[in-house]
């Protein structure tokens, strides 16, 4: 369980994520653990939601694969050649994740696999997006949505990371 926030300024890219980590009943809180959940390589900054091996794949992925251009077909495009990189590695992979991905000033949600759009403004992903989509509506900043959803929700947790990148 987790969530993710980002928001799109005049000036830069902010995203912010929890550190919520969980297996069945157990849950874990360590900062360290948060990095599966947020990350930033090849002038991307990617959050993700759902099980942490696929998020993990991502980012090994995404060290050496960007898409070609921010147009949304392009972003479907690098998700069908994660898809395929990673069913060589494992052929029982059934994509579940989902992903607020910050690539050339722009923000693009996936849900559902290829379920693609650009958002415009700010988004939240995941047990926590209710919350943290009303904070940012509210003009919160990523950071204080996910405290808000921290504090909220029973799936998320401190503490908070967050990657921002300049436009």
């Amino acid at each position: 369980m987790t969530v993710i926030a980002a928001r799109k300024n005049s000036d830069a890219i902010i995203f912010a994520a929890d550190s919520l980590i969980s297996d069945g009943y157990v849950r874990s809180t360590d900062a360290d653990m948060v990095h599966s959940k947020l990350f930033q390589h090849n002038s991307m900054i990617i959050g993700t939601t759902g099980y942490c091996y696929e998020g993990t794949l991502m980012e090994l992925f995404s060290r050496n694969h960007k898409p070609v251009d921010a147009a949304r077909l392009s972003i479907i495009d690098f998700l069908i050649e994660f898809r395929e990189w990673v069913s060589k590695k494992d052929s029982g992979y059934k994509p579940s994740n989902g992903f607020l991905i910050a690539f050339e000033s722009k923000i693009f949600c996936v849900y559902g696999g290829l379920e693609v759009y650009e958002v415009p403004q700010f988004e939240a992903i995941g047990a926590g997006k209710d919350f943290a989509k009303t904070a940012l509506y509210l003009g919160h900043t990523p950071r204080e949505a996910v405290e808000v959803a921290c504090k909220l929700s029973l799936h998320c947790s401190e503490p908070i990371s967050e990657i921002s990148v300049a436009l």
